[in-house]
Formats: structure tokens, C-alpha cells, sequence
């Protein structure tokens, strides 16, 4: 499988780790989907090669980190409309990297 299929899959199970989580309010099994949506990024499979739109690159590193502020804030105190923030933000945040590479 080649790296953008790997990054793929990754947000895809994270996607789905995050939806029900945020639906019955449980941050802690969030961080599940966390690690799936990292993932890519120490194993190296975000870098595809090839050509990146630079403008979309840096909206979806600004997007991910705003998302991840709601997540932790969500995490901290339990608030499920602080997650639904979150989820709203890393949807925008994944949308962002695949505009950057198309």
C-alpha cells in the first residue's frame, strides 16, 4: 500500500474513533483516534512526493493544531460541545490535506 493510502486509512480510522467518541461525550477514548491520526506523520507516510500546494499545507498545520487545542480543552474538562468543536475543526483540518495534494 503506498503512503497516501496508508495517511488515508489512518484519518479514515480516526474518523471513526472520533464520531462516536465525541457523540457519547468520552475524550479519553478519543486519544485512541488520536493516535491514528498522528500515526502518519512519525512512520513518514505524509510525504508522498510529488507536488504540494503550499497555501492548503499551511491551513490544514494551522486547522490540526486548533482542532487539538479544542481536543485537549475537551479532554480536560469534559464538555461534549467543546468536542464537537474539535470534531468540526479536524473535519476542516482534513479536508485542508487533501486539497494540498490534488
Amino acid at each position: 500500500m503506498d503512503k497516501r493510502k496508508l495517511t488515508m486509512l489512518c484519518v479514515a480510522i480516526a474518523g471513526l474513533i472520533f464520531i462516536p467518541t465525541v457523540y457519547f461525550n468520552m475524550p479519553f477514548f478519543a486519544l485512541i483516534g488520536a493516535f491514528f491520526d498522528w500515526l502518519p506523520l512519525p512512520t513518514g507516510w505524509m510525504k508522498f512526493g510529488g507536488k504540494v500546494d503550499k497555501n492548503f499545507l499551511y491551513l490544514h498545520i494551522a486547522t490540526t493544531l486548533i482542532a487539538y487545542v479544542f481536543f485537549v480543552t475537551w479532554l480536560l474538562l469534559g464538555y461534549g460541545i467543546v468536542g464537537i468543536i474539535f470534531l468540526e475543526i479536524w473535519w476542516i483540518a482534513v479536508v485542508f490535506g487533501v486539497l494540498m495534494t490534488s
